[in-house]
């Protein structure tokens, strides 16, 4: 009778001997882990200062680099109007016929979109040189 309560009591010796075993081995890989925490972190509070360092150069440099701006000149508005005038006007490629000369018609071969109604594209005319662009 005595015979089995002492396989009982060394088999738990054995099993608290193992585990006692693994709570050293763990505790050893929990501070390996803690001190790589800490290099870690180190790390990145290295990099976070040299991120803000560059950050404050990009700025730096972008500042250097934006051009002063020149002095406002006085702009003659007539002047303005006039090659606005030019800009916006139809000019054939062939003579260089501007303005009543060229004619807009819709070609017909080319739709654009079928609703809400079909839109064709323009085809410009000249009326001089009868040349369609």
């Amino acid at each position: 009778m005595y015979s089995g309560m002492e396989d009982i009591s060394s088999e738990y010796e054995k099993k608290v001997n193992q585990l006692s075993s693994q709570i050293v081995q763990l505790q050893a890989q929990i501070e390996t882990l803690k001190a790589l925490i800490d290099d870690k972190e180190y790390i990145i509070s290295q990099l976070n200062n040299e991120n803000s360092q560059l950050k404050a150069q990009i700025n730096r440099n972008q500042q250097q680099a934006s051009p002063a701006r020149p002095p406002t000149q006085y702009v003659d508005p007539t002047l303005t109007a006039n090659t606005e005038i030019f800009t916006n006007k139809r000019k054939c490629p062939v003579c260089g016929a501007m303005g009543f000369a060229i004619k807009e018609f819709e070609d017909k071969s080319r739709i654009i979109s079928y609703i809400p109604r079909r839109i064709y594209a323009k085809k410009k005319v000249c009326t001089k040189c009868r040349h369609e662009f």
